[in-house]
This record gives structure tokens, sequence and C-alpha cells, in this order.
């Protein structure tokens, strides 16, 4: 069979005894931003991160082409949760590790005796991040970064920064300082 796709060992394609294509593939990779306009002299828009990239995808099963649309839904549930890479093509498509946070069944056509005949499975796939926060967004142009989640370059070069390094400078801290002349 030629592989068209493959995640965690499932697999579509087309053979002489099954046809379980693909339909499309749909991706999306957003940047997290903050809006702010209290602050005289900082920058209205702030980039915060990159949001967990989705991908999502779709596949029609029929029984008269060698699919089984319910022991194939019933596959995918007990899947969920569960992370893997997506290869297409033969190459990694998307993040490292995409976690398969849901199933769904629809466009099915039934027989007499209640048997689904036909299906369409919808797949949604989200970003795998093993720590709480999302990664940071580089400023790097590959998009590969070395840091690990949660943790950005100061403009790509330069020492690494985190939450526990980074503050306000002190001439901030100066202008921010209560100016009462009745203490002097």
């Amino acid at each position: 069979m030629a592989v068209m796709a493959s995640w965690n060992g499932k697999t579509w394609g087309v053979s002489s005894q099954r046809i379980a294509a693909l339909n499309g593939v749909s991706s999306s990779v957003e940047l997290d931003t903050e809006n702010s306009d209290d602050k005289a002299g900082s920058p209205a828009t702030k980039t915060k991160a990159l949001k967990l990239q989705n991908m999502s995808f779709d596949f029609d099963l029929a029984s008269a082409v060698g699919g089984d649309a319910r022991g194939e839904f019933e596959s995918w549930t007990s899947l969920v949760g569960q992370y893997a890479p997506f290869y297409l093509a033969g190459r990694r498509f998307g993040p490292a590790n995409l976690q398969l946070t849901g199933v769904s069944l629809s466009d099915t056509t039934l027989d007499n005796f209640g048997r689904i005949l036909k299906g369409k499975i919808t797949i949604n796939l989200t970003e795998y991040a093993e720590e709480a926060s999302s990664k940071k967004a580089g400023a790097g142009g590959s998009g590969k970064s070395s840091s690990a989640a949660g943790v950005s370059s100061s403009g790509g070069v330069g020492r690494r920064l985190s939450a526990v390094t980074v503050g306000a400078s002190s001439s901030d801290k100066a202008a921010k300082k209560p100016n009462n002349a009745q203490l002097k």
C-alpha cells in the first residue's frame, strides 16, 4: 500500500484491498499577543508566544472498499490523549508531537440491521507541550529554537532569559518610586 500519511501506527493510503485516503489536512500556527495602552514609550502590542499548533483532517471509510467505519472510530477513541509525530508523504509535518484531542464520526449510512456501511471520521490534533507554558516566540528566521519551552533568548543572541532573571530595569524602578515631599 502506498502510504499517504501516518500517526501513531495509523496509516492512510490506497491499496487493492482498502481505500483509506485523507480528504485533506488543515493546520494553523498563531502568534499570541498582548495589547497594552497604559505605558508610555512601550510598544502597544507585545509578542507573548506562539500558541499551540492545531491540525485536523478527515477521511471516508466504506465497507464496500474494505473499510470499517465503526471499528476504526472505536479504535481512534481509544487513542484520545496519546501523542506522536504526524508524517505526510514520508516527512514529519508540523510540530515534533501532536496529541489526539478529538475524534468524530459523521455522514454515516446504515443498513437495515444498524450496521455502519460508510462514514467520515474527523481527527483533531493539538501540539503536545510537555511543560505547562507554551514555547516562546523567537526572533530567529528558521523558527527552530534550542531553548526549552517557556525560555526565550534575547533576540536570539546573548544570555538566556527566564521568569526568574527578568525584571524591571533600575531606571524603571526609579521612575515608579513615589516622590513624597513630606518624607524629606
